[in-house]
């Protein structure tokens, strides 16, 4: 099965879908999807236990971001696969940090201040030395 076939296959849509690759996944294949809802990314992934990645993991920490306000909302999900709102927002360079770094930094504190409230589980970490000894 293809990764349309099963992005197709999905029972979240709201009648047709338009497919299109979304470029730039590291570790995942990203799929741009548009239904009558909206603008969806879809994302297969797998675990990477030698790098410490946990798609369910991912998952919680999604909906947590979600919950506190600072990530777009989880439509789906299923071991490999995620479905969340597509955002459309701009991915900021340096010169963009530099020139809204009181809207940065407010937002920073207030992910510290709200994440607590909404992860659950493990406390997970990357931490690259780690990853390297393992």
């Amino acid at each position: 099965m293809t990764a349309e076939d099963r992005i197709r296959a999905l029972p979240c849509w709201t009648g047709s879908i338009e497919i299109a690759p979304l470029p730039g996944g590291l570790s995942n294949a990203n799929y741009l999807v548009k239904d009558a809802a909206g603008r969806h990314v879809v994302r297969f992934g797998q675990d990477f236990p030698f790098h410490h990645v946990f798609r369910e993991r991912e998952v919680m920490t999604a909906r947590a971001a979600h919950a506190a306000g600072f990530a777009p909302a989880v439509h789906h999900s299923e071991p490999g696969i995620l479905v969340t709102e597509f955002l459309g927002a701009k991915t900021y360079v340096a010169e963009d940090v530099r020139a809204n770094i009181g809207r940065v930094a407010a937002l920073m504190r207030g992910f510290h201040r709200e994440m607590p409230n909404h992860v659950s589980g493990a406390g997970f970490m990357f931490w690259v030395f780690h990853v390297i000894r393992d």
